[in-house]
């Protein structure tokens, strides 16, 4: 019987220095008031929110010899994650992002990528690749964040997901956005057909169907016209969505799940032939296949940290599908009500029944283009 999720790729700890000043010289001193380190990374992000929600999860990744990498450990113990199959390296140490947060709230990052930079297949599944045969008893493997692994993509990053969907193990990809139409594509194309699931947010999935200039533009010309900032998931059209999801499709993906923010949700789907080798998938696909759906997010009522919401998001994705909630649609509900639950801080995170509890009684937020409404199911 399979059970549990494994989590990998970027895997990074964060330093963050509170209450500073930026540099007033490149050799300048500035004060701080309190450190504090944090396991970062999709790897860290997905996998935190999977334990809460409940599902046993467990790391493959690759950490340093170093103490940055026993600090990770430690965090990812305490987080109550199956550190058994994380590879340990001498070769290099292991990522850190140093982050310092300054009064207004806003931040900057001093980024180093450490062993991501060396991630590839031959050392990510352990000696000889035994750490593979362990996926034959889980459920689904997740990974996060290519662009940021510099051994794992194009052919590369298909050649890995190759060697896991043998396994028999539902593969679902993540990733960050690139500043152009054409960068990201040629990172993930030769991918897209060995995963079963894509969760991009849509500036991400803009950058992969060569749309994201075209939308800036649009949101640009908004902001000039009525003076106020638009972002691409405030402007954009069930068109552009069905357009861009489509084009997913076509590259070869089962299932596409396009994040809106704050705006909710754009699912993409292909017939049944196509979502007949997705493990989790259940046995009556109807409720499933050909689907252009869109789920509005709930209303979040007190104050708002973002940080993690996306990969709160997915993770929920993830377990819902684990526990067959149902339809696609009910899935994405109960997946934003975990992210409205993770955002607000008067609520905080929250474990599945919680967030099961706390469903009925959430509101929908209306997103800021109602024509978006019009994919909503009848």
């Amino acid at each position: 019987m399979r059970s549990g999720i494994v989590c990998s790729g970027v895997s990074c700890l964060d330093l963050f220095l509170y209450d500073t000043q930026p540099l007033a010289t490149r050799e300048s001193l500035s004060m701080v008031r309190e450190t504090q380190y944090r396991a970062g990374g999709a790897t860290s992000n997905t996998g935190r929110a999977l334990v809460r929600l409940g599902m046993p999860t467990a790391y493959m990744t690759v950490l340093g010899d170093d103490a940055n990498g026993d600090i990770m450990m430690k965090l990812w113990e305490e987080d109550g994650i199956d550190t058994s199959y994380v590879v340990r390296t001498a070769q290099t140490g292991t990522a850190l992002s140093t982050i310092p947060v300054y009064p207004d709230g806003k931040r900057g990052v001093y980024f180093c990528p450490g062993s991501n930079d060396i991630m590839d297949l031959d050392n990510l599944f352990g000696p000889n690749r035994e750490y593979l045969d362990v996926l034959r008893e889980r459920l689904a493997f997740h990974i996060g964040y290519p662009p940021l692994l510099r051994r794992l993509q194009g052919h590369a990053l298909a050649n890995l997901l190759a060697a896991v969907r043998e396994t028999g193990v539902m593969v679902t990809l993540d990733t960050t956005p690139i500043a152009d139409d054409t960068t990201l594509y040629g990172m993930l194309a030769p991918a897209l057909p060995v995963a079963h699931m894509f969760t991009p947010n849509i500036e991400e999935a803009s950058q992969v169907a060569g749309q994201f200039t075209r939308l800036v533009a649009r949101a640009a010309e908004q902001a000039k016209e009525t003076g106020a900032p638009a972002d691409i998931e405030e402007i954009i059209t069930p068109d552009d969505l069905i357009a861009i999801g489509e084009f997913l499709l076509r590259e070869g993906l089962p299932i596409v799940i396009i994040t809106l923010g704050p705006n909710g949700v754009f699912i993409c789907t292909g017939d049944e032939v196509a979502l007949r080798n997705v493990p989790l998938a259940p046995a009556d696909l109807s409720s499933w296949a050909n689907q252009r759906l869109f789920v509005p997010a709930c209303a979040v009522d007190g104050p708002v940290n973002t940080t993690g919401a996306g990969d709160t998001f997915t993770a929920s994705i993830l377990v819902g599908m684990c526990q067959q909630v149902g339809t696609l649609e009910e899935i994405a509900k109960l997946a934003h009500c975990a992210s409205a639950l993770h955002v607000d801080l008067s609520r905080g995170a929250a474990t599945y029944a919680e967030v099961q509890a706390a469903l009925p009684t959430m509101r929908v937020r209306p997103p800021k283009n109602p024509a978006l409404l019009e994919l909503c199911p009848a």
